[in-house]
């Protein structure tokens, strides 16, 4: 539901589905135009049928969700995001997070050009995967989501980042 979606109308959206579809198989039966109207609010039509079938496809696993990332990758709507949130946050599987705000984040610590494309290229999920730690890396996670969230936005906070002195943006803009 977040894809191209602020978190606080997601919010309203993701608690109005879960009261009028308090489990999966109560929306798997439900009537495709009732969670339709649910997920309205959403735009992006595409992403609502996308959860519809995926509703449907975790049914048909008996509600069991695979936590192989290939596999993850094979069911509707999920690509390299979701599956890499879902196994660091809900499996406890180390997974970089790696949205357009961490591409953001980390093209400006490391002083790289990015494009639409970054978040997709294999360089940029080697460098996140080594740079993400193998112990702490659901909190790390976490971290990066707030920090873009909160402070590393297209109108950057630097003076009041707690990693501006690694960060090459910062120096070059500051010092």
């Amino acid at each position: 539901m977040l894809q191209r979606t602020k978190a606080e109308k997601v919010a309203e959206v993701y608690q109005t589905f879960s009261k009028t579809f308090p489990s999966l198989s109560d929306a798997s039966r439900s009537d495709p135009e009732k969670i339709r109207g649910v997920l309205y609010p959403l735009g992006l039509r595409w992403r609502n049928e996308k959860i519809i079938q995926l509703i449907h496809e975790i049914i048909e696993r008996d509600g069991e969700i695979p936590i192989d990332k290939k596999e993850l990758m094979k069911m509707a709507g999920i690509g390299e995001y979701v599956s890499n949130a879902y196994l660091s946050l809900y499996q406890n599987i180390k997974a970089p997070i790696t949205d357009n705000n961490a591409v953001r984040l980390w093209s400006r610590v490391f002083n790289f050009k990015i494009d639409a494309e970054t978040r997709k290229k294999r360089w940029f999920h080697n460098l996140t995967d080594r740079i993400t730690p193998d112990d702490s890396f659901k909190g790390f996670n976490f971290a990066v989501l707030d920090l873009t969230r909160k402070i590393c936005r297209k109108k950057p906070e630097c003076k009041i980042c707690p990693i501006n002195k690694e960060c090459q943006y910062f120096s070059k803009k500051f010092i």
